[in-house]
């Protein structure tokens, strides 16, 4: 009993450390960037996944690089940086209108449900 009650902060922390990311900061990810004319739908990528923005939790990210597109949930609705995001696309792109939901990557209980608006490419 004593060894679980000793290990347990350790675990705890170990877990802290590993749903941050290396991308954690004070600062948007959109911060130095010029917004573009909204666009209603945009391609899905093999390799890349929407994110939430961790400044503003009522944002949806995708891309990354030189263009990132933000997605601005509507009011009421958000997101945090550690959930795991579950999108159901409609066809073959992210689209204004599609659902997405959230589970906690941990005890996978469901989280916040949206849907997407528009699309705004943010590029530098």
């Amino acid at each position: 009993m004593r060894l679980v009650i000793a290990v347990a902060p350790i675990l705890v922390a170990a877990c802290a450390v590993s749903s941050s990311s290396p991308m954690s900061r004070n600062t948007s990810e959109l911060a130095g960037r010029t917004a573009g004319a909204p666009q209603r739908c945009v391609p899905i990528e093999q390799d890349l996944g929407l994110r939430v923005d961790y400044k503003d939790h009522t944002t949806l990210l995708y891309g990354q690089g030189r263009k990132i597109w933000a997605n601005h949930l509507a009011r009421g609705c958000s997101f945090t940086p550690g959930d795991v995001l579950i999108v159901q696309p409609i066809g073959s792109d992210y689209c204004r209108g599609d659902f997405v939901r959230s589970v906690d990557p941990v005890s996978h209980f469901p989280g916040s449900s949206c849907i997407l608006g528009e699309f705004v490419p943010y590029t530098r």
